[in-house]
């Protein structure tokens, strides 16, 4: 594999993103009580799970439009895996106990959603200055732009408790 991401390698890596902080939000609203703090996450778990598939309509796209270009090892599990590690951001926690341990403390989980936020945001930054296709580059700004937006949301609620 190349030093530069194709299109359609970016695209993965940023599913795995959000299908990460889909899962690490979504255990955030399972475990804490107060309804506005559940209510924040599960924005941001349904918001997470929007990024995921418009991602996932895009790879459907760059499919659609192409198809002499095979496109089936990005599917397999050894391959997700390898792209994960190539970026390596650890975004957001995918331990299921250390999610756990820290989706219990509030204090905690909203600093470590700020601190994935951020990460995703330097992510995509990185990504958009390695990447030539426009639809990609579209997809990637548009995120940027929500991520952003959790970030504020997540500061907001850091700021009342």
């Amino acid at each position: 594999m190349a030093n530069q991401f194709n299109a359609l390698e970016i695209i993965k890596i940023a599913m795995n993103v959000e299908k990460e902080g889909e899962n690490f939000y979504k255990r955030c609203v399972e475990v804490n009580s107060e309804p506005e703090v559940k209510k924040v996450f599960k924005e941001l778990q349904e918001d997470e799970q929007e990024h995921y598939k418009y991602f996932k309509r895009l790879l459907k796209i760059f499919d659609e439009e192409d198809k002499s270009i095979t496109r089936d090892y990005l599917y397999e599990q050894e391959v997700n895996n390898y792209l994960k590690a190539l970026v390596d951001t650890k975004v957001f926690p995918t331990d299921d106990k250390i999610t756990d341990d820290i989706a219990h403390n509030l204090q905690e989980a909203i600093e470590v959603g700020i601190k994935a936020e951020k990460n995703s945001l330097l992510l995509y930054a990185e990504l958009i200055d390695i990447e030539e296709d426009k639809n990609t580059i579209e997809a990637l700004e548009k995120l940027i732009i929500e991520e952003k937006r959790h970030l504020i949301k997540l500061e907001s609620l850091k700021s009342q408790i």
